[in-house]
């Protein structure tokens, strides 16, 4: 499959809020098989604990879609897309505050706790759903691992760290993080934390494609013709493909 041929999300039917923790979009749009809904059912009482609503349904949008480009293993990268964040539930840090007080969201020393505990739960929902067991160290090490990136990680991790990191040019995104925020600010806070950032965050170019194509349309879904004062020329290819 040609990644150019890639679409980007219709938010004009994209469910929003609470009902987006429950995977409200992934299950409409069927994408997920039997054994992963059954792990993402069980996997809800964990999902957006930051109050990020749609950030793991997003993840796992995402890495469902790179998996029509990358030959990572489903069996891997999904549970590990799904799951990837639950540890967040019950850390106890206010997320949004620590970010808008000027807490570096990027610190390692935050973001480890919740890497560790999310490889508890996970190993908890493997057992529980006794589906993918012959993938859980795999999984795991990639949870374990997915913020802080000190160590590499194999072709199925590299999905997942970029299905994480692809959710920063999305509209939930914006409306989560960056609601009060004028155009030109998103743009600059997008590329600084998702579409530029330097290694081992960094995009490869199929990911970048995507990010760009999504950062037009979330851009152009937020502020509509405003928007294209912001993005052109610089993103006058992803203007033209996403008005179309």
């Amino acid at each position: 499959m040609d990644y150019t041929d890639y679409m980007p999300i219709d938010y004009g039917n994209w469910v929003l809020g609470n009902s987006a923790r429950e995977g409200v979009n992934i299950k409409k749009l069927k994408i997920l098989n039997s054994k992963e809904l059954k792990l993402w059912n069980a996997s809800v009482s964990f999902q957006d604990s930051r109050e990020d609503f749609g950030h793991g349904e997003i993840v796992t949008y995402f890495a469902i879609m790179l998996l029509n480009y990358y030959k990572g293993k489903r069996e891997i990268v999904v549970p590990a897309a799904i799951m990837h964040d639950l540890g967040w539930h019950g850390i106890g840090i206010n997320w949004k505050q620590f970010v808008a007080s000027g807490g570096n969201s990027q610190d390692k020393k935050i973001r480890k706790p919740h890497q560790d505990k999310g490889v508890i739960i996970a190993r908890e929902l493997i057992e529980k759903t006794k589906d993918f067991k012959g993938y859980i160290e795999e999984i795991c090490f990639i949870i374990k691992d997915h913020d802080t990136r000190e160590n590499s990680t194999t072709l199925s991790g590299k999905i997942v760290w970029a299905a994480d990191l692809l959710w920063r040019v999305t509209y939930p995104y914006f409306q989560n993080y960056l609601s009060g925020k004028s155009p030109e600010e998103i743009l600059k806070i997008t590329k600084e934390t998702a579409l530029e950032m330097k290694a081992p965050y960094n995009l490869r170019k199929i990911e970048k494609y995507i990010g760009r194509i999504e950062l037009v349309n979330s851009m152009f879904f937020k502020f509509g013709n405003q928007a294209k004062k912001i993005l052109f020329p610089e993103y006058k290819k992803e203007l033209d493909f996403c008005v179309k």
